[in-house]
């Protein structure tokens, strides 16, 4: 699964951002009902900073600054981890555990900010691949079990009523079995919710 395919599950659908000069006491407003970071842009909306509670926290309360003199680009962190549209979910939810942040920004081909997801929006994406791919396999196991019973039963129809040569049995049940093992791979092949990459 894709980063792009978050943009149905995330929580928040505008993006929003602010740009360096904008006083803190806003931006701790926005923290406040949104409850994630907030992405620093410029006049073209690329990214240049992230401001977080711990921003807030560490460089303006510690520090006993005015939040409505300290602007955006005095306590923004500057080195940020991003992604692209393309990348893959449970990749990305790793390089954001391995470095302990909760905010990934996504950008375009331009390094523009396209989004802004949560580490909240990487885990119900995951959730929700998941209960797709075992939705997959619960239809392939159903199908391989229907064509199965169809086949075996059609068979041993035949052996019963004694349509087929008993000579002819192995051939028969060999072919059987073919059938059922092309059935399955094909099932698999013509789900189109399946991901080929699980």
């Amino acid at each position: 699964m894709k980063i792009a395919s978050l943009r149905n599950l995330k929580s928040f659908k505008e993006n929003f951002a602010f740009g360096t000069e904008t006083p803190i006491s806003e931006i701790a407003l926005a923290l406040k009902d949104k409850k994630i970071g907030v992405p620093i842009v410029d006049e073209d909306n690329k990214l240049l900073g992230i401001v977080s509670e711990r921003d807030i926290v560490s460089k303006l309360v510690v520090e006993a600054k005015d939040a409505d003199l300290t602007t955006a680009k005095e306590i923004m962190t500057s080195k940020i981890i991003t992604a692209k549209l393309n990348d893959d979910i449970n990749y990305t939810i790793d390089v954001m555990k391995n470095n302990n942040i909760r905010h990934m920004p996504v950008l375009d081909a331009n390094n523009r900010l396209t989004d802004f997801f949560s580490i909240r929006d990487f885990l119900r994406a995951e959730m929700q691949d998941n209960l797709e791919i075992k939705q997959n396999h619960k239809n392939v196991v159903r199908y391989q079990i229907m064509v199965s019973v169809l086949l075996i039963g059609t068979t041993v129809a035949g052996v019963f009523f004694d349509f087929f040569e008993r000579k002819n049995l192995v051939v028969i049940f060999s072919a059987l079995f073919l059938i059922i093992g092309i059935s399955a791979v094909m099932t698999i092949r013509s789900n189109k919710r399946y991901n080929r990459e699980d």
